[in-house]
């Protein structure tokens, strides 16, 4: 059994597939094995030592901070230059977002401080305060001063005894953690002491940290949105992290904080229990993998201080698939071994489909545009095999023939044709179609002083303007004969619009002709006075002729009733006449004018349009003039509606002395409207009998 050339492209896709996989998973998990942990060590390794580096920076800077002020303070009397010290103190707590406040302690419980939150401002205890008060001043951020209060003193560990006074001057000094004056929050005070002018120490000047603060350099430091930055002290309490609002199961009290043990993830604690038997045993650990509840973790931890009484850690866990996600460096190999792989595979792939799927899609592609009668958008298909080639020949010869056939038969019957696929018979249907009839008034006139060259330019270049109309919107052009041609809608498929889209293209084939007529103008041709008939009537529609030859037309008497319509617009100077079947069916479309009221003919004279041998039926006549949405039509809905009035009175109210009265009144206001001037010899004749 042969396989087909879609099997053979899926094997061979299959095949290739299967091999790039086996050897990128194969040598991926060889070589991920060996590299994850030395790869992962490095990045969370570079992580915690970057971080570190950020916290040490923080608070050297603090320390360099601090000297620089003492420096400047050394000698000073604060009380006297209070308002130096006060602008000193707040221009330290402004420089860097860790600090809350800033201070002066000095002897006799002398104390200044410069304060960011809640709201900006100054306080100021005197020394020997007996009065137990204390001064606060309120400022803006340009240190002006907004109101002063006066409070009694508050109990502040921002105390000059509170620090040691045998301390060096150049010492910087951290206290242990302690609830904040400010919020009652748990920080840290960083202090150095100041010197008199003698050199000895006689107060320090500090900085207020809240832990709180500590939370934005440990987000800044975090290895990707999984992992979790910590620092945790000696003794086994959490001072900062990221963990949300509630981390422990309890809350710890105010000034406080959280045990590890207490943290609602126990998993943390435990990690953090299992590094620090491993710290005791062989000193802080590098790198290690734990298996926790969660999953895997990279876990280590770093000394960040050793200027407190328990020393405080940086401690990161890494879940190992954020680690194995950024594992590049041992699959690099692997990586490249399958990209040579896939692009082989895709390369001989793409050959493959290109010659044996491209050309045949293009082929597809063809036949269901000729399908649809779409000949100028068939593409040339360009194939390998000859085989390909030979059938696109026999489908762009098909084309051609068919669009030959198209220019002699409806578009519509010919997409019936392909679509039913059964052969053509002889015979024919009654249906009620939309009919069009249009001509050149006076064409034999004017075709007789043409050249015949001449006569068939003029003739084509008007047929060509009628039929783009019609095509346009979806008629059938039944039959041109000299100037006359025939179009019908409802055949051989009708749509609810049918009368709607025979209307819009008797108004474009008024509109084109018109446009037509001032180029022949420029050419020295004659002008094109148009005419058309609009009608809906039942007719026999079908294949006439004989077996060897047929073609599909519509034949009956609305045929030459619709050929009578459009003769009539001589009479009454018209361009576009219908019958009241087509009127009823689009009068919120379009502007009508009730021409006339005539009797079904049985017989005229093309000549003059004139029918003669009455049946005595009364057959109602309208003007198309355009579309109800034109808004140029607006001013001649007045003049419509009074001849439509005059014309009731004649012919429904047989009132012809005031109709005559009426329609001269409009023939004196419009003397070019030639449906008037016809009313009025009509009437005038129909007068001078009544006298007879």
């Amino acid at each position: 059994m042969r396989l087909g050339f879609s099997a053979v492209v899926q094997l061979l896709f299959v095949a290739m597939m299967i091999i790039t996989v086996t050897l990128v998973a194969a040598t991926g998990y060889s070589l991920a094995r060996s590299g994850v942990v030395d790869a992962g060590t490095r990045v969370i390794d570079g992580a915690m030592e970057r971080t570190r580096d950020r916290f040490v920076e923080r608070y050297t800077e603090t320390g360099d901070r601090l000297a620089l002020l003492a420096s400047g303070l050394k000698g000073l009397d604060a009380l006297e230059q209070r308002d130096s010290v006060f602008r000193s103190l707040w221009e330290l707590a402004q420089q860097s977002e860790l600090h809350q406040s800033s201070f002066m302690a000095g002897p006799d419980d002398l104390l200044l401080e410069a304060r960011s939150l809640p709201n900006p401002a100054t306080r100021f205890v005197p020394p020997n305060n007996g009065d137990a008060l204390e001064e606060w001043i309120y400022r803006d951020d340009d240190f002006s001063v907004m109101t002063r209060l006066t409070k009694p003193r508050t109990a502040s560990q921002q105390d000059a005894k509170a620090f040691d006074k045998g301390a060096a001057p150049e010492d910087t000094r951290f206290s242990e953690v302690h609830p904040l004056s400010l919020t009652g929050a748990p920080g840290i005070t960083v202090s150095r002491p100041v010197q008199d002018a003698e050199g000895a120490v006689n107060g320090v000047v500090g900085i207020e940290i809240p832990l709180a603060r500590l939370e934005a350099l440990l987000r800044a430091g975090k290895l990707g949105e999984e992992s979790m930055l910590m620092i945790i002290s000696d003794d086994n309490k959490v001072v900062a992290h990221h963990l949300g609002p509630r981390p422990g199961r309890d809350a710890p009290p105010p000034g406080e904080l959280l045990e590890v043990a207490d943290l609602r993830q126990q998993w943390i604690a435990d990690a953090w229990m299992q590094l620090r038997a491993k710290a005791k045993a062989q000193g802080d650990p590098e790198v290690t993998l734990l298996d926790l509840e969660p999953g895997n973790y990279f876990v280590q931890k770093k000394r960040l201080t050793e200027h407190l009484d328990h020393d405080w850690h940086l401690f990161l866990m890494v879940p190992d698939h954020a680690v194995l996600a950024g594992v590049n460096r041992g699959l690099h190999t692997s990586v490249t071994l399958a990209t040579i792989m896939m692009i082989v595979a895709a390369y001989a792939i793409f050959l493959t489909a290109s010659k044996l799927t491209r050309p045949l899609r293009q082929m597809v592609d063809n036949a269901r545009l000729l399908e649809q009668l779409r000949f100028g958008e068939l593409r040339p298909v360009q194939g390998e095999f000859s085989e390909f080639n030979a059938l696109d020949r026999s489908l762009r010869q098909m084309a051609s023939s068919l669009m030959a056939f198209n220019r002699y038969v409806p578009t519509a019957l010919l997409r019936r044709l392909l679509s039913e696929k059964h052969e053509a018979t002889l015979g024919a249907e009654c249906r009620s179609l939309v009919l069009m009839n249009t001509g050149i008034n006076e064409f034999n006139t004017t075709a007789a002083e043409m050249e015949t060259q001449e006569e068939a330019e003029y003739l084509t270049r008007y047929q060509r303007e009628i039929f783009e109309a019609v095509h346009r919107n979806g008629g059938a052009i039944d039959k041109f004969i000299d100037d006359r041609i025939i179009v019908f809608w409802g055949a051989p498929d009708a749509a609810e619009n049918d009368t709607y889209h025979a209307c819009t293209a008797a108004l474009e084939c008024q509109a084109a002709t018109h446009q037509l007529s001032q180029a022949l103008r420029w050419e020295n041709h004659p002008a094109i006075t148009l005419r058309v008939g609009l009608h809906r009537d039942v007719c026999m529609v079908g294949n006439f002729g004989s077996e060897d030859r047929m073609f599909y037309s519509v034949v009956g008497g609305a045929v030459s009733v619709n050929n009578w319509l459009g003769n009539l617009n001589r009479r009454y100077g018209t361009t576009i006449l219908a019958s009241e079947a087509i009127r009823s069916e689009t009068t919120g479309d379009f502007v009508w004018r009730w021409i006339d009221r005539v009797e079904v003919f049985d017989g005229w004279n093309p000549s003059d349009g004139e029918a003669h041998s009455d049946r005595g039926e009364p057959f109602d006549i309208y003007e198309l003039r355009g579309h109800a949405a034109d808004p140029g039509l607006a001013q001649q809905r007045d003049y419509v509606a009074r001849y439509e009035a005059a014309l009731a009175l004649r012919v429904n109210e047989k009132d012809l002395e005031r109709a005559l009265e009426r329609f001269y009144a409009l023939h004196e206001q419009f003397p070019g409207d030639d449906a008037v001037a016809w009313q009025v010899k009509v009437i005038r004749a129909m007068l001078e009998d009544d006298k007879v």
